[in-house]
């Protein structure tokens, strides 16, 4: 008993120190490629925020497609580094497959990340703004509720590391503003996942 309370300390530690690392997420094992969270009964909350081109997107203009949504900031100093360039890849996949998705990626350090700071960072990965936005323009409480409430996600300020704590998965939104499955948007394989989206529009 006292070896499991000792494990059970260590892991809550390991997790609480890890800043923007954190793997908090419904996500995928590896032996799937995305979670299935429909029976979580998730829906994304009415929101009007403003992208890299300094536009107004809301829920209602995402309404009746399927988009992916992840959590950022530009300047994270860990996994962020690996999700953008896993969510580039899968715009670029989507593309080649001819699937019409849109992708959000939302800020968690609105304080700093203003639309030009969000234009210069997806620009410096290559991303095609055509059908991604990089959103701001709300507080860091606004998101951080806005997480919790669409996605069961903490966001949390971690200043004694610079950090800020985050989802790390992919949120596949269906065209009903459902959450329907989550990726782990650290893994470089990014195939599977857009097999299974693929398979999910074509049902």
């Amino acid at each position: 008993m006292r070896r499991h309370l000792f494990v059970g300390t260590f892991l809550f530690f390991i997790t609480l120190v890890s800043g923007c690392g954190w793997m908090y997420q419904l996500g995928a094992s590896e032996e799937e490629a995305g979670k299935d969270v429909t029976e979580a009964n998730m829906y994304v909350q009415p929101f009007s925020y403003t992208n890299q081109d300094n536009e107004t997107v809301t829920n209602e203009d995402l309404k009746g497609k399927y988009w992916l949504a992840n959590m950022v900031f530009t300047r994270c100093p860990t996994v962020c580094n690996l999700m953008t360039p896993n969510m580039l890849n899968m715009q670029g996949k989507a593309a080649e497959e001819g699937l019409d998705i849109q992708f959000v990626s939302f800020t968690v350090d609105p304080e700093f990340d203003d639309p030009e700071q969000l234009k210069i960072y997806g620009e410096n990965y290559g991303a095609d703004f055509s059908n991604w936005h990089f959103l701001t323009g709300y507080s860091f409480e606004e998101i951080k509720q806005f997480s919790e409430e669409s996605f069961r996600s903490i966001v949390e300020k971690a200043p004694e590391q610079e950090d800020i704590i985050h989802a790390t998965s992919f949120f596949l939104v269906d065209p009903n503003g459902q959450v329907i499955r989550s990726f782990d948007g650290t893994n470089n394989d990014t195939d599977p996942f857009i097999e299974e989206i693929k398979e999910l529009m074509n049902e």
